[in-house]
C-alpha cells in the first residue's frame, strides 16, 4: 500500500468480508504520507487477523512484494493491491480451487475492470485467462501470447513460490513498476500447474486517472527518449523472464524452446509497434521529440 487513500477502505473491507475467514492480512506500507496509516492501524485495533507494517523506507512495488511473501506463513498466500475489490467468494473459490488440484501452483478467477466510483468499465473487456497446459512449455506458451498478468494476484502455494523475484528494471527504468508482475508468472507456470475456477468475475481490477496512478512511465510526454525508455524495459522484461524460468527449474530444451517466442512477442513487437505509435503522436504534435 502506498498513498490510495481514496480506495484503501473499500479494499481491506472486501477483503474481510471473504466467506473464507482463516487468513492473516498483512499490511505493508511503504511509507504513504496520505494518512492511509491511521486507517489500516484502526482496522489492526478491531481484528486480529490484520498485521500492519510501516517500512522505514520506500522500497517500490516489487521489494514490496518479495517482504510480504516472507512475512506470511500459511500455506496459501495472495498479494493484494490497496485499491481493488474482491468479491466475497473468491478466497473461498481458490482455496477450493488448489485444495481439488494437487499439481497446482496457482489459482485465479475470471476478472473486470472497475473505475474509481467501482462501476464496471464496459469498454474493456472482462478476462477469463486460463494457463493450464500438462507441461511447462505448454503453459508458458500461453502466457507469451496472451499478456496478461491479473493472475499475479490470483491464489498460490507459499512453499512452492518461495524463490521467486520481482525484478527493479534497469537504469532509466528503476522508478517504473510496469511488467514487473510477468517475470513471476514465468517461474510459477515453470514450477507447476495453473487452475481458473468460477463462472462470473471475482476479482475487481481498478483502473485510476494518470492524476491518481503513482506508477509513472519514464519520458512519457517524449518521443526519442520515451521510445528508447520502452525498449529497455521489454528488453529487460525479456530476459528476467527467462533467468526465472531457469531459476524454477527450467531444463535446456524448455530454455531454447521458449526463448525464439519470448524475444520476439515480449521485445522486438512491442518495440516496434510503440515506435510506431509514439511516432504518429509526435507527428501530431502530442509529444516533444526529446
Amino acid at each position: 500500500m502506498f498513498n490510495d487513500l481514496q480506495f484503501i477502505q473499500k479494499a481491506v473491507d472486501s477483503l474481510l468480508s471473504q466467506t473464507f475467514t482463516d487468513f492473516e492480512l498483512i499490511m505493508s506500507d511503504d511509507c504513504s504520507t496520505d494518512g492511509s496509516a491511521g486507517i489500516c492501524l484502526a482496522y489492526a485495533a478491531k481484528d486480529s487477523r490484520v498485521r500492519y507494517i510501516r517500512q522505514a523506507q520506500n522500497l517500490g512495488i516489487s521489494k514490496n512484494m518479495k517482504f510480504l511473501l516472507n512475512q506470511a506463513t500459511g500455506a496459501y498466500f495472495m498479494w493484494a493491491a490497496n485499491d481493488d475489490i474482491w468479491h466475497p467468494v473468491f478466497l473461498e473459490t481458490l482455496v477450493r480451487g488448489l485444495d481439488d488440484d494437487p499439481a497446482a501452483i496457482m489459482a485465479f478467477s475470471p476478472m473486470c475492470f472497475i473505475n474509481e466510483e467501482d462501476a464496471v468499465i464496459r469498454d474493456v473487456p472482462a478476462r477469463s485467462t486460463d494457463y493450464s497446459g500438462k507441461t511447462p512449455f505448454e503453459r508458458l506458451r500461453k502466457l507469451v501470447d496472451i499478456f496478461d498478468d491479473g493472475c499475479g494476484y490470483g491464489l498460490f502455494r507459499r512453499e512452492m513460490i518461495l524463490g521467486v523475484e520481482f525484478p527493479v528494471w534497469w537504469w532509466i527504468n528503476r522508478r517504473c513498476a510496469y511488467n514487473n508482475i510477468y517475470p513471476s508468472l514465468c517461474y510459477y507456470l515453470t514450477k507447476g500447474d495453473y487452475v481458473l475456477r468460477g463462472e462470473e468475475p471475482l476479482w475487481f481490477n481498478r483502473l485510476k486517472e494518470e492524476v491518481n496512478i503513482n506508477h509513472k512511465i519514464p519520458y512519457g510526454g517524449t518521443y526519442l527518449r520515451g521510445t528508447f525508455a520502452f525498449a529497455v524495459r521489454k528488453f529487460n522484461l525479456f530476459w528476467v523472464s527467462w533467468r526465472q524460468i531457469r531459476r524454477a527449474g527450467g531444463n535446456s530444451g524448455l530454455l531454447v524452446k521458449i526463448f525464439p517466442d519470448l524475444f520476439y512477442k515480449w521485445f522486438v513487437k512491442p518495440s516496434m509497434v510503440n515506435f510506431i505509435l509514439q511516432f504518429r503522436q509526435l507527428r501530431k504534435g502530442n509529444l516533444k521529440f526529446l
